[in-house]
């Protein structure tokens, strides 16, 4: 819907079905963040409006980073409304 904000994790940045998944947000004119990782320039990466790469050739390494990204938005979203994060 209009205003909804996609996230689209892929450690490696060329999976065709994240891909076309980030080509239909984009053809909807919906925000679009991609959290990567291994080549900095990957197909994904092009198509965010919000690109969070992570500079690392290891899966759990990027993986847990992209773990700890959307818990600090969590965090941020619950602690405006239960306590000051």
């Amino acid at each position: 819907d209009k205003g909804d904000i996609v996230i689209i994790i892929s450690s490696s940045g060329k999976s065709k079905n994240l891909i076309n998944a980030a080509k239909f947000a984009k053809k909807k004119k919906l925000f679009l963040i991609t959290l990567t990782g291994f080549s900095k320039n990957n197909p994904l990466s092009k198509l965010g409006n919000i690109n969070l790469w992570v500079n690392s050739k290891a899966y759990n390494i990027i993986e847990t980073i992209h773990q700890i990204y959307l818990l600090s938005v969590v965090d941020d979203i619950i602690g405006k409304m239960e306590y000051s994060s």
